[in-house]
């Protein structure tokens, strides 16, 4: 329908996205929208403006695949078959559902015989509005919860065959949602702000209660939200003042630097020392004095320092390593020049021990005797004539050669080296030993420090021991000359030290500033700003969360310009003003007067809008402030249903059109003229109606009678526990006599095949007299409809007087003959409780055979009187 493309476009390019959902949700829930869907749709508006999104939805805006779908020109959908239906309920699946291709197919089916489970099923393929209840699988399965239903249909469009398939979550095929399918919502009555009674096209409703119900029900929840969110800021109070926290306070809002606030807020140890420090400084009543102490205690603890640093340089990691590389370069220098005594030994018996350091000595005391006592300025070793040894002072004769061998020896590089070498450890061994490693740490030193820093005694005691014993171990090891794992110093004071030195000097320039009046004003907005700080460290956690509050309430607040509801408002009064004609208002007035609703007469009523002349459809009724009191349900129905009709003439729509139960709400009388408009427009088109109304089913089929066409009657059974068994025609309570007596025969034939047993079982007995059950009834059914022509009929609410003509009247055999087979099916039929003495058996086949043979010789009697007497009539 044009309407409702219109509505689409308009959705599509005006509505954001989340709208759309609350289009969709109102076109497809009839009954209006649940708690779930404002809840969602809440979500969504909340979600468009960064909000969070716990549920994690996203908008399904409204489509084509939501709506009908629009005939092409000359284009026609007919529905053939509803076949395969799978999960549908508890409705077995090898069921078929046949329509007639032209005139009207009614469905009939009692309470909880699968009729919902089709109609469900037909709405959701062919898109109709009413779209509340979902097609549900068989509750009795375990596995229902995975199952998805679905529906094949075999379709004609414009005379070319064609099967497609609904499955439930889908989109249903386009060729379905040709269908146009009745529901109470195809229009309605409401009363305008003048209590008029207006009338709103299909699917107008959606847009009028976008604006009017879900937007103001979203805007209601969006205040209540804001108005439980607390944003008052008093209890930050006591942080104003001319502080940076003080002025941020003051300016709180969705806008506040939050990691600004919260750096403000933290406040490191050294921070909350200053905060002290200041707080002694400008209350010191001689800051010069104490300036000056200050700085006295810093000189001490850096003199500490040095001294700390001076003992370290000797058992450093490095001085060990200094130390064991000299002992290392010793040893080594000593096994070289032990093989060379070795080699001076050799090839000559010498004394142990030459060439050994012991012997070097007294060599050198010869030297030294020989070159400044004996022989002054004669080079060592004097081998000149009348020279004798400086030693044994005897000539030397042989031994000069010897001598001269002592003397190259002692002058090789092997024995320099090992000489330099031990004199070097000597050396260094002799300064560590007289190094003071002694840092200082007396009395009065110690208590200043605990003062200070309650840590950093223990801390240099511990590195005094530490200093010691390394020194001890390093003297250790150059004797034993293992260098293998040295003690451990503990943790070096040093630093701390230094920490507190510069804290010492840092205090003292503080009371330096304190002393000057110009500059211990700064020092007070110093004291000023930590102390704010300080105090916002308490509550700055809630300072943050105030602040997500704020964020909280402008994001909400920043929802509203979605629910202004004028612009939707005044999209609705054009869609109704181009909607709303003459041509809608005189189809209207037709339809109402079909269906019995004539004096609901309407009018066109205009309005200036900015210029243009705009129509309003108004019901010609009584002005009320309820709705209720103006209109029964039965009459809103009514409407709903000339809407319908009269929307589907302007359309020019050719194709099908369905049903559900479309007489609810209505009296008999309006029920009759209800089917009396359905039966005519299945002269133009396929119609099917499904209803569980056994007099509507009869007021059909009496208006189609009227009109010289046969609807195809399908009714919807239980059989071995499933619903929707599908058979064509009436149930047997509705069937004509003719077709009952068919039934009847059929059966006595399936019971003569067997052969019928002499003993019959009792299931077989109750079997036939069931069949004699059916027979009486079809018995009285020949009375009804044959003898009395039909003229009185049960669930017709008039008596058709003009068939009395052809009530012929019946001779005593006749009705002897009737009389007789009524006693016989009682006397057959458990109608009342049986002598246990009779004990009968029940009849044969043949015997029902027989029965039904003579009731049809009745009526062929009664048959040819008729006849007679309406060729006596005719020649009258």
């Amino acid at each position: 329908m044009a309407l409702l493309d219109d509505i689409l476009k308009w959705s599509e390019s005006d509505l954001h996205p989340w709208q759309q959902d609350a289009v969709r949700r109102l076109f497809q829930q009839e009954g209006g929208l649940s708690e779930d869907d404002y809840a969602h749709l809440y979500s969504l508006l909340k979600t468009a403006h960064g909000l969070p999104n716990p549920l994690n939805l996203k908008p399904l805006p409204l489509a084509a695949a939501h709506m009908p779908a629009a005939l092409k020109a000359g284009e026609a959908v007919v529905l053939k078959t509803m076949r395969d239906l799978k999960h549908v309920n508890r409705i077995a699946s090898d069921q078929e559902l046949n329509f007639a291709p032209t005139g009207m197919t009614v469905i009939y089916g009692g309470n909880g015989t699968g009729k919902s489970g089709y109609a469900r099923a037909m709405k959701r393929a062919c898109r109709a509005r009413d779209q509340v209840e979902k097609v549900l699988p068989d509750a009795n399965d375990p596995d229902a919860q995975i199952r998805v239903p679905e529906v094949t249909f075999d379709i004609d469009i414009s005379g070319t065959p064609k099967s497609v398939k609904w499955t439930a979550g889908t989109a249903s095929p386009d060729e379905l949602a040709t269908i146009a399918v009745f529901d109470c919502h195809c229009a309605r009555a409401y009363l305008t702000t003048e209590q008029e009674v207006a009338f709103l096209p299909y699917g107008l409703d959606v847009v009028e209660n976008l604006a009017n119900k879900v937007l103001p029900e979203l805007s209601r929840r969006l205040n209540v939200e804001i108005a439980g969110i607390n944003v008052d800021p008093q209890p930050f109070d006591h942080l104003l003042g001319d502080t940076e926290v003080g002025r941020l306070i003051l300016a709180l809002s969705e806008k506040s630097d939050a990691t600004k606030i919260k750096a403000l807020g933290t406040l490191s140890e050294q921070e909350t020392k200053r905060i002290v420090e200041l707080d002694h400084a400008l209350a010191e009543a001689d800051p010069k004095a104490k300036a000056k102490e200050l700085r006295l205690s810093a000189g001490r603890l850096k003199g500490l320092v040095a001294r700390v640093e001076s003992a370290l340089a000797w058992v450093t990691d490095d001085a060990i390593k200094k130390f064991r590389n000299l002992d290392d370069a010793v040893v080594v220098a000593n096994q070289a020049e032990r093989l060379a005594a070795e080699g001076l030994r050799s090839g000559e018996s010498l004394l142990p021990g030459t060439g050994e350091p012991v012997w070097k000595a007294l060599f050198d005391a010869a030297r030294k005797f020989s070159t400044e006592v004996a022989y002054p300025g004669i080079e060592f070793p004097n081998t000149g004539e009348g020279a004798v040894c400086p030693l044994c002072q005897e000539p030397l004769r042989d031994a000069s050669d010897r001598l001269k061998r002592f003397e190259k020896y002692i002058k090789d590089n092997v024995a320099k080296a090992a000489v330099q070498q031990r004199q070097d450890v000597e050396t260094a061994k002799t300064k560590i030993q007289r190094a003071n490693l002694a840092v200082g740490l007396d009395e009065s030193l110690t208590g200043e420090l605990a003062l200070l820093d309650e840590t950093v005694v223990p801390t240099a005691t511990a590195f005094q021991t530490t200093l010691d014993v390394r020194k001890t171990w390093m003297l250790e090891a150059l004797n034993s000359h293992v260098w293998d794992e040295a003690p451990v110093l503990s943790e070096n004071p040093r630093q701390k030290l230094r920490n507190i030195a510069a804290r010492q000097l840092k205090s003292a320039r503080t009371f330096e500033r304190a002393a000057d009046e110009t500059k211990s004003k700064a020092l007070k907005a110093e004291r000023d700003e930590l102390r704010a700080r300080h105090n916002l460290f308490g509550t700055v956690e809630a300072v943050l969360a105030l602040i997500e509050r704020m964020k909280m309430k402008s994001a909400l607040e920043s929802c509203n310009q979605d629910l202004k509801t004028k612009p939707i408002s005044d999209k609705s009064k054009e869609f109704a003003s181009s909607a709303v004609t003459a041509a809608l208002k005189t189809a209207l007035d037709n339809e109402f007067k079909a269906l019995g609703i004539g004096h609901i007469g309407t009018k066109l009523k205009e309005r200036n809008d900015k210029g243009k002349t705009k129509h309003r459809l108004l019901l010609d009724l009584p002005t009320s402030n309820k709705l209720e009191e103006i209109l029964s349900e039965g009459e809103q129905r009514a409407i709903a249903l000339g809407s319908f009709l009269a929307e589907i003439k302007l359309a020019n729509h050719s194709g099908g059109i369905v049903f559900d139960d479309p007489v609810s709400s209505l009296d008999h009388k309006r029920r009759g003229k209800v089917a009396k408009r359905m039966a005519f427009e299945s002269l133009r088109r396929q119609v099917l109606v499904f209803t569980h109304d056994v007099v509507f089913l009869h007021q059909l089929r009496d208006e189609c009678d009227k009109l010289s066409t046969t609807p195809l009657i399908c009714f919807l059974e239980i059989a071995g526990g499933r619903p929707g068994i599908v058979s064509e025609g009436l149930p047997w309570a509705h069937k004509s006599f003719a077709d009952r007596i068919d039934k009847l025969e059929k059966t006595q034939k399936r019971f003569a095949k067997m052969p019928w047993p002499a003993d019959p079982s009792e299931e077989l007995a109750s079997e036939m007299i069931r069949q004699y059950s059916f027979l009486r009834a079809t018995l009285e059914r020949v009375v009804q409809d044959l003898v009395l022509n039909a003229t009185v009929q049960r669930f017709r609410d008039y008596i058709e007087v003009s068939k009395l003509n052809l009530v012929v009247g019946l001779d005593k055999l006749e009705v002897d003959e009737i009389l007789r087979l009524n006693q016989r099916c009682h006397d057959v039929v458990e109608a009342h409780d049986p002598s246990s003495a009779k004990d009968e058996p029940p009849p044969t086949s043949d015997e029902l055979g027989q029965d039904i043979e003579d009731l049809k010789k009745v009526i062929e009697v009664i048959k040819d009187r008729r006849k007679k007497a309406k060729g006596a009539a005719t020649t009258t």
